[in-house]
């Protein structure tokens, strides 16, 4: 698209924001590039002609398609029209939001920046579609669930009868979530701010330092005071909860192995109350440059940020021994994050699974070294499959016995004040049709 086209998009309204839809989506499928890095892109290419509503209907209608993805596509089969994002698109306003086909044909005209008319095929097509909803009886539990074959069997050893449910709750919307700095303020005090600026939370109901956005309405939060401040971070209840659950003391030394863009390594610093040594690693350079920039916003000090060349780094060798905690935030399929990544069911398959449990298998045999004698490791994804998690740990400690599993329920009762949220006592596994937040697993090992 020119520039000149971008500039007039928003200017055509909605067939031009279908429009856009369509390419985004189509984008995403010619290139793997994910939703979010898509989106992004398009934004701040359009972002003077498109309004905070624009942005929020083009992000709701992309992943509408990608929500309702492996049912779109059993109805294309039933209607015997190719599987195209532009058929998808179509469908699911059918399916969706109960648009008719006078609708559509106004909405694609072939005009610019105006997806091409519909043809006859198309129309035959999809008039088969009128007075339908997106479930159908015939669906398989699969179908129905939007569950990828490459996760089915791990999932359903997981959460055994309560499958559907889980799987339900993973393709509704995800909570916006914010992680109060408590080096700058307080939850109260940064909650009166917000609401004061119309930016209405309330209070995560697990986290101590966590706020929930009740209203949609407001100011975009970048441009609130608690933001531009350091004072709040945006990170789900989960997250913050794994890094509250590392335990991390004033005074310690501590290190995030698979820091990333520092968003549990800006959490445990603040557990640390600044003190003490916090070592923030990875191997992707960008992620740790990202990283920089949220640590300085957030007034960090404590924190030193270590590049690896690979998990068997020569840092990890001479670091040996000298840590009381080693977070493993592990590479993993993402599983429990599909509320925000629903791109993501659709752009891995078991290659890609088995891959993911091999490499967590070696972080998980170099990074163990860093740990002292009584000191923890604490090993967590945003994965719900025994493969990635539970399995993992059982494997390590079969050839490994200078750990021992510290239950779940005893390390929750040495950090938090509320009840433990988990049936099983041994492992931290939270999701969200259980907890309300983002699906996932956490355990402690501690070294004799």
């Amino acid at each position: 698209m020119s520039d000149k086209e971008q500039k007039s998009a928003y200017g055509l309204g909605r067939a031009a924001r279908l429009n856009l839809s369509l390419e985004m989506l189509n984008e995403m499928a010619n290139t793997g590039r994910p939703m979010d890095a898509v989106l992004s892109s398009y934004f701040r290419h359009l972002q003077d002609a498109l309004e905070r509503r624009d942005r929020r209907d083009l992000e709701n209608r992309v992943r509408s398609v990608l929500l309702h993805y492996r049912r779109l596509l059993w109805w294309l089969k039933k209607i015997k029209l190719e599987p195209t994002m532009r058929a998808m698109l179509l469908a699911d306003m059918i399916l969706s939001e109960n648009a008719d086909i006078p609708q559509l044909e106004k909405l694609c005209n072939g005009a610019r920046n105006r997806m091409d008319m519909l043809r006859k095929e198309e129309i035959a097509a999809l008039k088969r579609l009128l007075g339908k909803e997106i479930n159908h009886p015939d669906m398989s539990d699969a179908v129905q669930s939007e569950c990828p074959d490459w996760a089915q069997a791990g999932l359903k050893k997981a959460f055994g009868e309560t499958f559907t449910e889980e799987l339900a709750a993973l393709a509704t919307k995800s909570t916006s979530d914010y992680r109060v700095n408590t080096l700058h303020t307080t939850p109260e005090e940064a909650q009166q701010s917000l609401a004061s600026q119309g930016f209405k939370t309330e209070p995560c109901p697990m986290s101590p330092i966590g706020l929930r956005q009740s209203d949609a309405g407001g100011p975009i939060l970048s441009e609130t005071d608690a933001f531009r401040q350091g004072w709040i971070e945006v990170q789900d209840e989960g997250s913050q909860l794994v890094a509250l659950f590392a335990g991390a003391k004033k005074g310690m030394q501590v290190v995030d192995f698979c820091a990333g863009a520092g968003g549990k390594t800006l959490a445990i610093a603040a557990q640390m109350q600044n003190s003490g040594h916090l070592v923030a690693c990875d191997v992707h350079s960008k992620r740790l440059s990202r990283a920089k920039v949220r640590l300085k916003r957030a007034g960090i000090v404590n924190t030193q940020r270590v590049l690896l060349e690979n998990t068997y780094d020569k840092w990890v060798k001479k670091s040996r021994g000298k840590f009381d905690r080693v977070l493993i935030d592990a590479p993993c399929s993402g599983t429990g994050t599909w509320r925000r990544n629903p791109d993501s069911k659709w752009s891995k398959d078991e290659t890609d699974l088995s891959e993911l449990v091999a490499l967590q298998a070696d972080i998980i045999k170099s990074a163990n070294r860093l740990v002292k004698s009584g000191g923890r490791m604490i090993y967590a994804t945003c994965s719900l499959l025994p493969e990635e998690n539970e399995e993992q740990i059982e494997n390590f400690l079969k050839e490994n016995d200078k750990f021992t599993l510290v239950k779940a329920k005893t390390v929750w009762e040495e950090n938090f004040e509320t009840p433990y949220p988990c049936a099983n006592e041994d492992y931290l596994r939270l999701s969200p049709h259980t907890n309300g937040c983002d699906g996932f697993f956490a355990c402690v090992l501690e070294k004799k």
